[in-house]
């Protein structure tokens, strides 16, 4: 399905929006962006999920995510009991991965999305798992739209946009998620970056985000210390775990990374 003219426009409006978004305000952008795509197709809940290929070859052909993991989570609208019901899904990942996960897992390489009843799984399998059980039925959850956005080879953006109503994604839904998602590419680049998924060996632990998040401004370690309610020691050490996760020398460094997102 073609889109309007008028949806066109709404499209480029958002990338400049989220374009205007300082490196250090990543999380502040996947909000807006989760925002708008949960204003413009109806939704209840936006999710976005961080992953990585941990394993390839032979160790990825014999694990049931062929070598994927999910290694951040964050929701546009959470309360304790959905926190909770996601946190129990991403833990059966490596031993009883939703059928889903392995179909979005399978198809990784290139921007894909797919709604949840149009084929994408075997619906009628998928009901008598535990994994249906706690995100549909106990969750609400009626209807789901996946969009999953490759960044390189072993690092992945995925999108869950979900619906508790009767209505069900339409096929023109899933076109404007593409269409969005199509200009993109360099936000879920900076969100892994942000998360400590792309290049850091490792995700970032809370604390890390928060140091990084200030490392990317003009603020001083000093400066980073005091506004953290640091010891200037303790931030130092932090900041040099930080650099080492991300394989660079010092702040210029750091911020060569982000200054090279969007290319």
């Amino acid at each position: 399905m073609a889109l309007s003219e008028r949806q066109q426009e709404a499209i480029y409006g958002l990338w400049d929006e989220l374009a205007d978004f300082p490196a250090a305000r990543a999380d502040d952008a996947l909000r807006h962006l989760m925002k708008r795509l949960a204003d413009w197709l109806d939704a209840d809940n936006v999710i976005w999920v961080g992953a990585a290929r941990l394993a390839r070859g032979a160790a990825a052909r014999r694990d049931a995510m062929f070598g994927w993991r999910v290694l951040a989570i964050r929701h546009h609208h959470s309360n304790p009991e959905i926190l909770a019901r996601s946190l129990q899904a991403s833990r059966t990942q490596e031993t009883a991965p939703a059928l889903t996960s392995r179909a979005l897992a399978a198809g990784a390489g290139r921007l894909r999305i797919h709604r949840l009843y149009d084929g994408f799984v075997d619906v009628a399998a998928m009901r008598w798992t535990e994994h249906y059980r706690v995100t549909y039925e106990e969750g609400g959850v009626t209807d789901r739209l996946f969009a999953g956005i490759p960044v390189n080879a072993d690092a992945e953006s995925f999108l869950l946009v979900d619906r508790y109503g009767d209505t069900r994604f339409s096929a023109g839904d899933a076109g404007l998620v593409e269409a969005v998602m199509r200009g993109l590419k360099w936000f879920h680049r900076e969100l892994l970056l942000a998360h400590g998924l792309l290049l850091a060996g490792m995700p970032l632990s809370p604390a890390e985000r928060r140091i990084v998040r200030l490392m990317l401004t003009e603020r001083s370690e000093k400066e980073i210390a005091r506004e953290l309610g640091q010891s200037p020691k303790t931030t130092h050490k932090y900041i040099t775990e930080i650099l080492r996760k991300y394989g660079v020398k010092g702040r210029i460094g750091l911020m060569a990374l982000w200054l090279n997102r969007r290319g």
